[in-house]
């Protein structure tokens, strides 16, 4: 079997995580306030789609678990190999609100 990229390891990390809290789909949706429907979230677990950080935000509270967790960061060599300064940067841009992540992604001409 090949290796998953990032989206297939990060969709298969939340969906276990589901999983092991018992929660449908649905049932995520609603405890995340409806924000993202059970099809999107199918969606990220299927590696369809990258998760976003600020959905990321949304779906670990339900999920009793921290956004770095879902995002595999403790995985990712490049986050593990990043300077001080760098690793702040990151941090204050997961802290932000998700209109100022967004403001930034538009400053940097990044999409989701």
């Amino acid at each position: 079997m090949p290796s998953m990229n990032l989206k297939e390891k990060i969709g298969d990390r939340l969906k276990k995580r589901r999983a092991s809290l018992g929660m449908s789909l649905t049932e995520l949706s609603d405890a995340s306030g409806a924000l993202y429907s059970p099809s999107r979230i199918g969606n990220y677990e299927q590696g369809i789609r990258m998760l976003p950080l600020e959905v990321a935000n949304a779906l670990a509270i339900p999920l009793e678990c921290s956004a770095t967790y879902l995002l595999c960061y403790d995985e990712n060599e490049t986050i593990s190999n990043m300077s001080p300064a760098q690793q702040q940067l990151l941090k204050a841009y997961m802290d932000a609100p998700a209109s100022l992540q967004e403001g930034v992604r538009r400053l940097l001409n990044m999409k989701d």
